[in-house]
């Protein structure tokens, strides 16, 4: 490893006397105030013995100081010092230059100009902040300015091997002798590093820097040193962190060979190979590994020539597999390049009608991923793809995506836009071009009712992101805009629901037992079923798949109305006049039978027994009729004749 630098400079020079001297000469000297900080020292007075000085971090000039107090609280600075030059005329440009071309320089000339090469984060900063500000625009935020400068500045140094970079604030930096070669320097830190975490991001270093500057570190010797530690690591792929290692381990035998490849030619066989730990892979392991690795095209077709070769000639299953797999729609960042790759990799291999149809049989199944979707999405009018995706442009289609969008929704704790749904809003040709395709045929009427009805229920959306769409679905079909008007209609009528207290307990509950228990038990239902092969004949499959939706659909309903419920005792209701909470007496002219109802919450209605809930067609005629009142009712075309003989409260009926 590198040892620290010797000091190339020496002590400074901080004589008061010959300060005296230079200036009465003409010449500019320099001094750092303790608060004031840097002082440019014009002229001495020696009859007075005073200095005139600026300073320039004060906008302070031509202020006059007696020699004396420079014994305290001011130490004279040398000329040639980088600060010193930061603010004088000779040397500013060069200096700024430095801080705006340069910061690793302008660290290592601050380091060398101090006795032990080394120096305190805080001294460091401090004086980098001082040579800063002397280049710095007038008018700018100094502490605002420097802060971004630093952040960039510290950058730069972790790049720059001869400069120690302290691991904690108040820690030192040093000056060090800069490496003959990177390469090794860099297998030096690797032979020392503290634990294999460390090794694997110093081989991945190795294996990004350029070839010419690390050539040397790449012998058979070293190689072998490598080989060894990973032949380690495969063999502790046990246990609960077998899983989160593979793809670690994958990659670190991935950069030994692409670093080692310049010395040894069959470096991709030597032990242990990448091979190796696809061997090691079940299906769940091996789309972890993909969803693990770097998504760039080389990372993800480097996996699949893996697979193909591992494989053989089933090697295309598992590239579907991973297209298919659950979590690769969990994942927000990486999974969209992963499966452009997949799908980009399949074709290349003469298997597009393949692609094609394992999409269509997914699509029926719902089974199309979030990930696959959005692919299909923007590339719907892609000429190179047209034979898989054109066939998937349907109806179905766009019931798909709102199932993926209300089952995120739904299993969703997070609070962000579904990627999905961002896509379905944002991409506005989309619907008309799934319903009413240019030089295509037309969805009917009934298929965009059904669809609008989806959107209706959909979790996903907002109620304004609602509108936006069904008026998308309306320019298709005008007559969706009565579904959403009676829907609206709706709304306005039943603001609220007059609930007793336990019925809404117990729709509570119903709720709960839905969300916790019923629907987690369908899911695991339909996964179950999925593994019993050919979803068309499946109807174990099917018939989950009904029960998630019922279920799916009862949640929203019940979400819906538990958001408009108040719940009440009935101890309003009064004697005047038939309302929520009355039990009333009426004589039905028919039979000349006197009957008795109670008119109680929205969800109390036992008709069986006479308890009518307010909300019901009967209640609804009954309420605001006073005592002696004879009035009509009619129910689906069956007219009734009734008289109020007597109202009273329920609450006292009890």
């Amino acid at each position: 490893m590198s040892n620290k630098a010797p000091n190339p400079q020496g002590g400074k020079i901080n004589a008061l006397e010959n300060t005296k001297t230079k200036v009465s000469e003409g010449q500019t000297g320099f001094c750092l105030h303790q608060a004031w900080g840097i002082g440019i020292i014009r002229a001495f007075d020696a009859a007075t013995n005073r200095f005139t000085v600026d300073f320039p971090e004060q906008s302070k000039k031509g202020h006059a100081m007696d020699a004396a107090f420079f014994s305290g609280k001011i130490e004279i600075i040398d000329s040639n010092s980088l600060i010193a030059q930061a603010y004088s005329d000779e040397g500013k440009a060069k200096v700024a230059a430095l801080v705006s071309d340069d910061p690793a320089g302008l660290v290592k000339a601050l380091l060398a100009e101090l006795p032990t090469g080394e120096c305190s984060s805080y001294a460091l900063e401090a004086n980098l902040e001082r040579v800063h500000f002397a280049s710095l625009a007038s008018g700018k935020d100094r502490a605002a300015a420097f802060k971004a400068w630093w952040t960039k500045g510290r950058a730069a140094l972790r790049k720059d091997r001869a400069i120690l970079i302290p691991e904690r604030k108040g820690g030192n930096y040093a000056l060090l002798e800069a490496p003959v070669d990177l390469g090794e320097d860099l297998f030096a830190q690797y032979e020392l590093a503290p634990n294999f975490e460390r090794k694997l991001g110093l081989l991945e270093e190795l294996a990004e820097s350029s070839s010419a500057e690390t050539r040397s570190a790449a012998t058979e010797a070293n190689l072998a040193k490598v080989s060894s530690d990973l032949a380690k690591a495969v063999a502790g792929l046990t246990g609960s962190r077998r899983s989160a290692n593979l793809p670690k381990v994958l990659c670190a035998i991935w950069n030994r060979d692409k670093f080692f490849r310049t010395a040894v030619e069959t470096v991709e066989t030597f032990s242990p190979t990448a091979s190796d730990i696809i061997a090691l892979c079940d299906e769940n392991d091996l789309a972890h590994v993909a969803l693990s690795i770097p998504h760039t095209t080389e990372k993800i077709r480097s996996l699949l020539d893996l697979v193909r070769a591992h494989h053989g000639d089933n090697w295309s299953d598992r590239a579907f597999d991973l297209l298919r797999n659950r979590d690769i729609g969990g994942t927000k960042s990486g999974s969209a390049k992963l499966v452009s790759e997949c799908i980009s990799y399949l074709c290349d291999a003469g298997l597009s009608a393949h692609v094609g149809q394992r999409f269509a049989q997914w699509l029926e199944t719902r089974e199309l991923r979030p990930p696959v979707i959005i692919w299909v999405i923007k590339n719907r009018d892609s000429k190179k793809y047209a034979e898989i995706v054109a066939p998937l442009i349907v109806p179905s289609f766009l019931g798909s995506i709102l199932a993926s969008i209300d089952t995120e929704a739904l299993e969703s704790n997070s609070t962000a836009r579904i990627p999905l749904a961002n896509e379905l809003i944002k991409d506005k040709a989309l619907i008309s071009d799934i319903i009413a395709p240019a030089g295509g045929k037309q969805a009917d009427s009934e298929t965009i009712f059904d669809l609008a009805r989806i959107m209706l229920r959909n979790q996903g959306f907002d109620k304004m992101t609602k509108n936006s769409l069904l008026a998308r679905l309306a320019k298709i079909e005008p007559h969706v805009q009565r579904l959403v008007q009676s829907r609206q209609d709706d709304s306005t009528v039943e603001k609220e629901l007059v609930v007793s207290k336990h019925s809404k307990e117990a729709r509570e509950a119903e709720l709960t037992d839905i969300v916790q228990v019923k629907l987690p038990a369908v899911k695991e239902a339909i996964q179950i079923a999925k593994e019993h092969g050919d979803l068309r004949e499946n109807s174990e499959y099917k018939m989950a798949r009904q029960d998630h939706d019922t279920l799916s659909g009862r949640r929203a309903e019940l979400d819906a109305m538990l958001k408009k419920a108040r719940v009440t005792d009935f101890t309003e209701a009064t004697t005047a006049l038939v309302s929520i909470g009355s039990t009333v007496k009426l004589l039905r002219d028919s039979d000349k039978t006197e009957v008795t109802y109670d008119i109680l919450g929205a969800w109390d209605g036992q008709p069986e027994v006479n308890i009518l809930a307010y909300v019901s067609p009967l209640a609804k005629q009954f309420l605001n009729r006073k005592p002696d009142e004879s009035f009509t009712t009619s129910i689906n075309g069956k007219t009734e004749n009734w008289k109020v003989l007597s109202i009273r409260r329920w609450v006292e009926k009890k």
